[in-house]
């Protein structure tokens, strides 16, 4: 019986599906696995792309925020000196006071919250600057949002994903090659070729599908 089965015509017919189907089956998987190598790519790029921004941000608050504490370095300088003019006694120096007070101070303090919200003032008289930088960067609700650390976690997930999944290809490429094989092989060994063939297919079917599951389920249904 087995003889006359490797000697069908139908079994070359058989033979012959069963390897356009693997083909079909391994150029799908090849694309999957391209398309996770990209999706790895782009998470990089996604990273990167969000750690500037905030770093950009971050640099931004900072110099603004040293720049008005200059301002304030400035305003109470000014302060101090329009109250050294107020009780010198010198109606001069009083009318010079009464003038910056009036004109001066209010400007500097346009430039600076520092000078405007006591928040900011530790009770040593200096700023409190972090506090400051913490309000700037919370005044941009977008930045915050931004989580660079995700996208390359996002990246590394993909990437162990891509490479889990070209061995499944490369197994899927292997049943092809028996398969191939099992056309040009002797007539008493074609079965057993083919089974070969047949059997490294639907393990690396099995490989593929698992690997895929595995890392949609870490993904949180991502795909």
């Amino acid at each position: 019986m087995l003889k006359r089965l490797n000697e069908s015509p139908r079994l070359e017919v058989f033979i012959a599906i069963i390897i356009a189907v693997v083909s079909l089956t391994t150029a799908l998987a090849a694309w999957r696995a391209s398309m996770v190598s990209s999706a790895a790519g782009d998470a990089i790029r996604q990273g990167l792309i969000d750690a500037l921004k905030k770093q950009a941000a971050a640099s931004e608050d900072w110099r603004r925020t040293y720049e008005e504490a200059g301002h304030a370095q400035t305003y109470a300088v000014a302060l101090a000196q329009v109250e050294a003019f107020e009780n010198s006694g010198d109606k001069a120096a009083q009318a010079q006071a009464a003038t910056m007070r009036q004109y001066l101070l209010p400007n500097l303090q346009l430039v600076s919250e520092l000078t405007t919200d006591e928040r900011y003032l530790k009770s040593d008289g200096t700023y409190d600057l972090d506090l400051r930088f913490a309000d700037l960067e919370a005044a941009v609700p977008d930045l915050g949002s931004l989580d660079p650390q995700a996208s390359f976690k996002l990246a590394d997930q993909y990437s162990s994903e891509q490479r889990w999944l070209t061995v499944g290809v490369v197994l899927l490429a292997i049943s092809l090659f028996w398969l191939a094989l099992s056309q040009l092989s002797l007539k008493r060994s074609r079965l057993a070729t083919l089974a070969v063939g047949v059997g490294i297919y639907l393990f690396g079917l099995v490989w593929f599908g698992l690997v895929e599951l595995i890392f949609f389920s870490v993904r949180g249904g991502a795909l």
